[in-house]
């Protein structure tokens, strides 16, 4: 049939027809011609042309933030020390941690150091491979800040050994008058002191690295203890 007698009688089929359907026009199903269902023809095999594989390239700075670092800490002021801290993973390694290594190396407490990388502050819950970046290797240096207040002094070293007197055990003669010799502060006095909170809140830093709630996890355990001692 041709494309002109098929719109004729096509045509011819919609005159016997209403030129509306009505609202409530059902037709029913088993009234239409039995004819065979259509279906798509089948794409080819494969049905779709693979995606080209992404060209990988081997530099040298491909694995560079798991490379294995050397950072310097160099303080702004010459009164005190520089140090080095190698790093074999700085995904791994927090600017607290820093901050610690240099407080010990130094003689100082770690809230009285800040950390600071191309002469700009960085937080301490940030790891050394997020504030360098993944395209640095080998020698990194960073500023250290001594705020007001911290006095530099030697490292510490542990005393000679020596075995306690029999008045220090407190088993010559009884009790004695004076009791025990205290060495350094000890029990409440040690707790009622700044830097016990500052080392608390350092922790609970280095283990959520979130400044936020480190804070305030650290003021609610010293609220707390005021509360009950």
């Amino acid at each position: 049939m041709s494309e002109l007698a098929f719109c004729k009688t096509f045509l011819t089929a919609l005159d016997a027809r209403p030129v509306k359907l009505s609202s409530d026009h059902i037709a029913d199903a088993r009234q239409y011609p039995a004819q065979g269902a259509y279906t798509l023809p089948r794409l080819p095999h494969p049905p779709h042309p693979r995606a080209p594989k992404p060209k990988t390239t081997n530099t040298p700075n491909a694995s560079s933030s798991t490379a294995a670092l050397n950072i310097t800490l160099k303080p702004m002021k010459p009164s005190h020390p520089t140090t080095s801290l190698p790093i074999s993973d700085p995904s791994k390694s927090s600017i607290y941690d820093l901050k610690t290594h240099y407080a010990t190396h130094a003689s100082l407490s770690a809230s009285k150091i800040k950390i600071l990388y191309k002469k700009k502050p960085v937080p301490d819950s940030k790891t050394v491979a997020e504030v360098v970046g993944e395209d640095v290797n080998g020698e990194v240096e960073f500023g250290v800040m001594v705020m007001a207040g911290a006095a530099a002094g030697t490292p510490v070293t542990s005393p000679p050994a020596v075995a306690p007197s029999e008045a220090e055990k407190g088993l010559a003669g009884g009790h004695s008058e004076g009791g025990p010799a205290a060495q350094g502060p000890s029990g409440k006095d040690v707790v009622a002191t700044d830097e016990f909170w500052s080392d608390l809140r350092g922790f609970i830093l280095q283990r959520t690295r979130d400044e936020a709630e480190a804070e305030r996890l650290g003021g609610i355990f010293r609220n707390a203890w005021e509360s009950n001692k």
